[in-house]
């Protein structure tokens, strides 16, 4: 989100920086900030939150990642499924 203001000549003040999804909505909902929202999360939203889609050329990517128990042989079930998220 940074990088897509500067590219436009603002540089964005940063004053508060939430890790909690509900702290996140309740800055949007008291008009003191923005945030992103995955569209998984978008049904989830409070109601006094208003969702703008963002243009397709800025939607941010993100790396997921499938977590496996560790020390225990994946089941076939497993392994197709990690081949399907390797395509």
């Amino acid at each position: 989100m940074i990088s897509s203001c500067l590219a436009r000549g603002f540089r964005p003040r940063i004053g508060f920086v939430a890790r909690d999804w509900m702290a996140k909505q309740g800055f949007v909902a008291a008009g003191v900030g923005i945030t992103l929202i995955p569209s998984i999360a978008a049904e989830s939203v409070r109601s006094d939150i208003c969702l703008v889609r963002l243009h397709p050329d800025e939607v941010p990517t993100r790396a997921v990642h499938a977590a496996t128990p560790s020390g225990v042989a994946l089941s076939p079930a497993t392994r197709a499924f990690l081949a399907i998220l390797g395509n």
